[in-house]
């Protein structure tokens, strides 16, 4: 028996041994499950242009991942090797993790928590639909009115609704909308002379919208732009082509007619020239102080009108006039309100003994500022452009990029954040909603644009309103900066009559190429009304920027300018600016560029 029992216990060693030989010890030792478990939900049933997927997760570790991909993904390396896969997914306002898919295919989501677990989920979606119906609109006019025939074309199976009010309304959100006329189903319809709005909306959701104006006898409902002795011809003259020395009358005359004869021999038809850069004036105002590129020191005459002479010398050669205005820019370089003129309106809100209006100047990144979120502070810059439309044979009134500054991480907290505040309470207090912050400084510049134009039609129709923003749409249209509400602009009717973007990038950058943005303003530009110019960089020639495109093109802002007018939707440019053009005059690339306006 022992034999026997010694025998047993060599056949269970010799057994052991070839199964550790071979089998690999995790194919017979029992593995701990995984505490992490991922799963996501979603409407398999409608068609939509958003599908919110929602995900859950069951974790026993602190969750450090969590991203998604449009991809199918087979392995979670896709997402742990390359740190710049995927986009992180976030809790929405119920606390629970979801993100917004926005394409058909293949979506894989990923999870690790800190116990270094990982849990991949992949799936198909097949009920997007993103692409927005198309809309035409072909018109016959009659005796007194003009008979219209829609047409809407539209990528899926589904009726499209088609719906139209008069004016303009860009916006699908306009409260308009809600009692517009429904003519889905009419084959034509009869419509007076007069601006409409067209909102063709699919069953996904997804909306396109048409102003069109109908005018006998005119060719303004056309988009084509290909006239170039209509086409806008600008050069901008700013504050750094005056000496802050100031001039005598004769010394200035003499300088404003050098630039004019310079801009005419360019073949250029508009000079956009600052007077009120650094809220001064380079006239007599009652509201703002003179200005020390008039005489030398903020606040003392020159013992002459600046103005009054450059717009006669414009007119005199046939040059059209904007007074180019930043509205709420003090200072550059300063934040001591004593630096400014002892009449100047941001030293006295900062320096009298009424407390309350203190706040009518803020002081941020080393700079001061007009709030604009204060309304006596929108009526001083107005009241500022009203007695130049009134005293001046102006042609247009000009605004550039300055808008709010860039507020940062910090931007809910930060400038006008205590205005906004006192508002949000305001809403609270009277139950009513209220916008978030972004939105509501974008409303205060909104409200601006809006009364300046309109006091600018009451006194003189003709003289229109134009803003030149910076080209970085994005950037526009984000939460921390800027809050220069374009896509409104150039939607709507009271805003502007023109939208310049400064478009100062070649087609070789990386974020930003010109033809790219160019098409993107282009699209927004739907309103017949507002005109569409375009800002081009004149001052990068001969810049070793962007590769090669700057410094070894010669035909760079040539070919600028062709791109710009063989799209047939643009009106006009603005060559930023005089002293790059007379500086840089026998550079190949501005030499080029000046060919194409012969």
């Amino acid at each position: 028996m022992k034999q026997i029992e010694k025998s047993r216990k060599v056949i269970s060693v010799l057994l052991i041994l070839m199964l550790c030989i071979f089998c690999p010890m995790s194919s017979f030792t029992a593995r701990a499950a995984s505490s992490l478990q991922l799963d996501v939900e979603y409407d398999e049933s409608t068609l939509t242009n958003a599908l919110e997927i929602k995900v859950t997760l069951q974790s026993n570790s602190e969750i450090t991942v969590l991203k998604y991909a449009y991809a199918r993904v087979a392995k979670s390396i896709y997402f742990t090797q390359y740190e710049e896969n995927g986009t992180t997914i976030e809790k929405n306002e119920a606390g629970e993790y979801s993100f917004f898919a926005r394409e058909n295919g293949y979506v894989s989501v990923f999870a690790m928590n800190k116990a270094g677990e990982e849990a991949l989920h992949v799936f198909r979606l097949n009920n997007i639909d993103s692409e927005s119906p198309k809309i035409t609109l072909a018109s016959e006019p009659l005796e007194d009115f003009f008979f219209v025939t829609p047409t809407v074309t539209d990528n899926s199976m589904y009726d499209v609704s088609l719906r139209y009010v008069e004016g303009a309304y860009g916006d699908v959100s306009d409260e308009v909308w809600k009692t517009a006329k429904d003519i889905t189903n009419e084959a034509g319809i009869i419509l007076n002379e007069g601006k409409y709005s067209f909102l063709a909306t699919d069953e996904a959701g997804n909306n396109s919208i048409v102003i069109k104006r109908f005018e006998k006898n005119s060719k303004i409902d056309s988009n084509d732009k290909t006239d170039k002795d209509n086409e806008f011809r600008a050069v901008w003259i700013s504050y750094l082509e005056f000496s802050s020395n100031g001039y005598t009358k004769k010394e200035f005359q003499k300088h404003i007619r050098t630039m004019f004869d310079e801009v005419v021999a360019m073949n250029m038809n508009a000079v956009i020239v600052h007077v009120r850069p650094f809220g001064d004036a380079m006239y007599d105002s009652d509201y703002f102080p003179w200005s020390r590129y008039a005489s030398g020191t903020q606040g003392k005459d020159p013992g002459f009108d600046p103005l009054s002479i450059m717009v006669k010398e414009a007119h005199a050669r046939g040059l059209e006039f904007h007074a180019w205005l930043n509205p709420y820019r003090i200072t550059s370089s300063s934040t001591n309100v004593k630096d400014l003129s002892k009449d100047n309106p941001a030293r006295i809100y900062r320096t009298d003994s009424f407390k309350k209006n203190d706040r009518n100047v803020l002081t941020y990144s080393g700079k001061l500022y007009y709030n604009p979120a204060v309304e006596e502070v929108q009526t001083l810059i107005i009241n500022g452009i009203k007695e130049i439309v009134e005293n001046y044979d102006v042609d247009g009134i000009h605004f550039d990029d300055y808008f709010y500054p860039s507020l940062g991480k910090n931007f809910t907290k930060n400038f006008d954040a205590k205005e906004y505040e006192v508002y949000k309470n305001f809403q609270v207090n009277r139950g009513k909603e209220y916008m978030s912050i972004a939105d509501w400084r974008r409303n205060n510049v909104n409200t601006l644009v809006k009364n300046i134009y309109s006091t600018v039609k009451e006194i003189d129709p003709d003289v229109v309103f134009g803003i030149s923003p910076g080209g970085f749409m994005d950037a526009l249209k984000a939460d921390d900066k800027y809050y220069v509400d374009f896509e409104t602009w150039l939607s709507h009717d009271g805003y502007i009559d023109y939208l310049c973007p400064q478009l100062y990038w070649s087609n070789d950058h990386d974020i930003y190429p010109y033809d790219e943005i160019l098409a993107r303003f282009i699209d927004e530009a739907i309103n017949p009304d507002v005109k569409l110019y375009v800002g081009i960089g004149a001052y990068k020639a001969g810049i070793k920027t962007e590769g090669t495109a700057w410094y070894k093109n010669k035909n760079v802002l040539r070919n600028m300018i062709r791109e710009a007018r063989d799209t047939q939707r643009v009106d006009g440019f603005a060559l930023y600016s005089y002293r790059y053009l007379i500086s840089k005059k026998n550079h190949a690339a501005i030499q080029n560029m000046m060919k194409e306006f012969k």
